[in-house]
């Protein structure tokens, strides 16, 4: 099973990239694998694998936290700084 999620965040997307690397490179728990890339639109895009529903679903929820959280951190230290 597959699936693929897309992110365009603008100028965040290089950190949130980058934040998203540290967990893809982990090794596998065996649910399943992800890949992590960026486009010259400023997106981001993940592809999820896994061996069944329930690991697709759970790699998608996590993933799709991990956006959320890191981008909305990146979004508090900017409101912060100005």
């Amino acid at each position: 099973m597959r699936a693929l999620l897309e992110f365009c965040l603008g100028k965040s997307s290089e950190a949130v990239y980058e934040a998203l690397l540290a967990e893809a490179n982990q090794p596998s728990p065996g649910k399943g694998e992800a890949r992590v890339s960026t486009s010259s639109d400023e997106c981001i895009r993940i592809e999820i694998i896994a061996k069944d529903l329930s690991g697709l679903r759970a790699l998608v929820n996590s993933y799709h936290l991990l956006v959320y959280a890191s981008y909305s951190s990146i979004q508090k230290i900017e409101e912060l700084e100005r």
